[in-house]
């Protein structure tokens, strides 16, 4: 077995170099695998050449501002087709409240044109404080090119919570499986509207099993959700979650051509100009034995069966 010692960034940071916070050190073997061997911390993103998988081994990476500048990007982001991330615990400590676009913005996992796996993670407070910088997701899954097959992507039992926008978000030309993730709060939604799980743009997704916790906005401009389908990929399923907490609303569904099946969604706490189940605002999207309890509106365009039916099926309006 081959053995080599690795400090995070090896040249793949955003200036080129190691910072001195930057003390993660790997064991790398054979089957292309990076296995953290403590605790540390980082200035910069730790950038995964192309098939790597980082197993965090329960360890903890922290993401710290460096003595000039600014924390920029994610934690941990691929640098090629495909990545794996696992077992990895990912925070942040006191982030500079400054707003980032593009690829700058903060997220704990990034995957960007990669295919592959994000599974038994912790992510706990990645964020920027009493921000209302539209960044600071848990984890993140973008492919903008439309020109060849959907990037396969699983994203498993990771565990979520205190992050500053969305929970898990999916995006462009991704065919992802979401399952068995517990997704807690946001920490920001004082600032800003917030979301547990966001697919859209195209990507189609298997959102099963998950526990999410909902989201509220106290503006009446807009509404937050524990999980969002917006201009979701047809085929689309949503199935056998878990939503607890309080959301505006439970399940968004601005989309076509989905499934909503056998959800329980249970809503507490104070409710906003918002307080829905289940919203459907798409066509020829199909809502199939839902549990919903709390909520003022049960579900909105979408035939409520009568109480206790709890197998009916539902066709849109």
């Amino acid at each position: 077995m081959r053995r080599a010692w690795l400090v995070a960034l090896l040249l793949l940071g955003l200036t080129g170099r190691a910072h001195a916070a930057d003390r993660c050190l790997f064991r790398e073997t054979g089957d292309r695998t990076w296995t953290l061997e403590a605790d540390c911390s980082v200035t910069a993103s730790i950038v995964l050449p192309d098939g790597i998988t980082l197993d965090g081994a329960q360890h903890t990476i922290v993401a710290v501002d460096p003595p000039t500048g600014s924390f920029r990007g994610a934690i941990i982001a691929s640098g090629g087709s495909t990545a794996n991330v696992i077992n990895t615990v990912l925070s942040s400590a006191m982030l500079a409240n400054i707003c980032r676009e593009g690829n700058d913005r903060l997220r704990a996992i990034y995957f960007n044109g990669a295919a592959g796996t994000i599974r038994g993670n912790t992510i706990v407070n990645v964020n920027k404080g009493t921000s209302g910088c539209q960044e600071g997701n848990g984890i993140e899954v973008r492919n903008i090119d439309l020109t060849g097959p959907q990037l396969a992507v699983d994203i498993l039992d990771n565990d979520v919570e205190g992050f500053q926008k969305t929970g898990i978000v999916v995006s462009g030309n991704v065919d992802a499986t979401i399952r068995g993730n517990n997704i807690g709060p946001s920490s920001a939604q004082r600032q800003m509207v917030t979301n547990g799980v966001q697919v859209g743009a195209g990507a189609r997704a298997l959102i099963e099993g998950n526990i999410v916790s909902g989201n509220s906005w106290a503006g009446g401009d807009a509404a937050a959700t524990a999980i969002l389908l917006l201009n979701t990929g047809p085929g689309t399923v949503v199935r056998g979650n878990t939503i607890v907490g309080n959301a505006d609303v439970g399940i968004y569904v601005m989309a076509n051509d989905v499934r909503v099946e056998r959800n329980r969604l249970t809503d507490t706490g104070n409710d906003g100009a918002f307080d829905v189940g289940i919203g459907n605002y798409g066509d020829r999207n199909v809502f199939d034995g839902n549990s919903i309890n709390g909520f003022y509106y049960r579900y909105q365009n979408v035939d409520d069966p009568d109480s206790g039916l709890a197998n009916t099926t539902l066709a849109a309006r």
